[in-house]
């Protein structure tokens, strides 16, 4: 084999195993009081992480009223939940994003992707993923369990 194919193949490997997660929150910039919250359904096939966000904003004192997308006019706080599960070995959250509006104004969000390949990160506990995003992203609301750091 020679000197360029052993870089090129290098390259891919790496590549190839230089998988990593991102995330990234942008909390709401007041202590968020336990009330009724709208959530916009999942458009996903695999509800995981939808499951695991309702259940944590109810752990967190919210009273949870699932609502279409285009019906969140009587709404006073309103959170968009899309999640985005895939398989590689094994069924794993690929994506999750959040938007929390009060009146009508997005106040904050949260982002979190894993990419494919072979990036073992990605092999999470979507519950405790969810209850670090949503501990983030609202400031002032009991914390909940998990045991990913900041």
């Amino acid at each position: 084999m020679e000197m360029k194919e052993k870089v090129l193949l290098g390259a891919a490997a790496l590549l190839l195993i230089s998988g990593c997660t991102t995330q990234s929150v942008v909390p709401v910039p007041h202590e968020v009081a336990a009330c009724e919250v709208c959530v916009t359904p999942d458009a996903s096939d695999r509800k995981v992480a939808y499951t695991a966000t309702l259940n944590a904003l109810r752990q967190k004192g919210f009273t949870v009223r699932e609502v279409p997308a285009g019906a969140t006019g009587d709404c006073t706080a309103v959170l968009t939940c899309q999640t985005v599960s895939r398989w590689d070995m094994a069924n794993f959250t690929a994506s999750i994003k959040y938007e929390w509006f009060e009146n009508g104004k997005r106040l904050g969000s949260a982002k979190y992707h894993a990419t494919n390949g072979l990036n073992f990160s990605k092999y999470i506990n979507t519950e405790e993923k969810v209850n670090e995003l949503l501990n983030r992203m609202l400031p002032g609301t009991p914390v909940l369990p998990t045991r990913y750091a900041e």
